[in-house]
């Protein structure tokens, strides 16, 4: 009875613990020797039972960092260091070239383009040039004419052409000489003149308006005899006369009346006498020097075509 007693109680589950015990010595030789072969880990503590999973965060792992000796012991070799050299030099040296030659290229172009104005000026100063020969050679001619009425001069004849040559001897514009200098002028306000990499250009150049200086020092010297003669002339002329031999546009004609000649004074007329030969001395060195103007231009722009190529338009 006591067996079916004991059989018919319920079963109670028993719980035995089990007891482990690990040498310390065999088990701390053994992590040692697993040590070097596991990688650290991050633990997540387990729940307990009869918590709420709410309350429980998920963690995220940590990231494993690989450290790769190869990259932090790698040393450059000597050559590496020397081919980065190059490379960098040869890229400052090709830089270098391209600038140097685009700016090359620029005072070429700038060059030529001042050399074809410089030409241009020629071309137009043969033509004023030519104009101020033509005046001082037809001022000579006045001047010749002018001397043999004087000579004979008398008041109670018609003084109509010693008006006009008078007239004509003492104006001095046309025979001035202003020889176009837009481009020299440019070139030294601009500091150009190192762009003329030609020396014999440039030197013909300098020479050219150096000429042309002391052909305008001569004109000075013609304008001081022109207005003496201008002044000394008034005392023998009479003004309303004067006044004739010219129309509105300042152009000198022969009046259609005669006209004569306020008094006759030899000293006056040997005073003028002298101022129209000191004029036409003057004249004729004036037309020697621009006649070797006008030539020098000319080789000038032979020279510059041959160079450049350059022709008239």
């Amino acid at each position: 009875m006591e067996q079916n007693q004991n059989t018919d109680e319920p079963l109670q589950p028993q719980s035995s613990a089990v007891e482990v015990k690990v040498d310390s010595d065999s088990t701390s030789s053994e992590t040692s020797a697993l040590l070097p072969e596991l990688k650290e880990e991050t633990l997540t503590p387990l729940p307990q039972p009869g918590s709420q999973s709410s309350n429980v965060e998920p963690q995220t792992p940590a990231m494993e960092v690989h450290k790769h000796p190869h990259h932090l012991m790698h040393k450059k070799k000597w050559t590496e260091y020397l081919l980065e050299f190059f490379m960098i030099f040869f890229a400052v040296f090709l830089g270098f070239l391209a600038e140097n030659s685009r700016e090359h290229i620029l005072e070429s172009n700038r060059e030529k383009e001042y050399i074809k104005s410089f030409y241009e000026d020629l071309t137009a100063d043969e033509n004023d040039l030519q104009l101020n020969i033509n005046f001082l050679r037809n001022q000579m001619q006045e001047a010749d004419s002018l001397q043999k009425l004087m000579w004979n001069m008398d008041i109670k004849k018609p003084a109509n052409h010693i008006y006009m040559y008078l007239r004509g001897i003492t104006r001095s514009s046309a025979g001035l000489v202003y020889p176009n200098d837009r481009t020299i002028v440019q070139l030294r306000n601009a500091g150009g003149m190192r762009l003329i990499r030609n020396k014999s250009v440039s030197d013909s150049m300098v020479g050219y308006y150096r000429t042309a200086e002391i052909i305008q020092f001569l004109n000075q010297d013609a304008l001081v005899n022109k207005t003496s003669l201008r002044e000394k002339s008034v005392a023998l002329m009479n003004a309303q006369d004067f006044a004739k031999i010219v129309d509105s546009t300042s152009r000198i004609i022969n009046p259609s009346v005669n006209i004569y000649l306020r008094k006759a004074d030899p000293d006056v007329v040997n005073s003028c006498l002298v101022e129209v030969d000191r004029i036409k001395t003057l004249n004729s060195t004036l037309i020697h020097r621009i006649s070797g103007l006008k030539d020098k231009a000319g080789r000038i722009k032979n020279f510059l075509s041959g160079e450049y190529n350059l022709q008239d338009d």
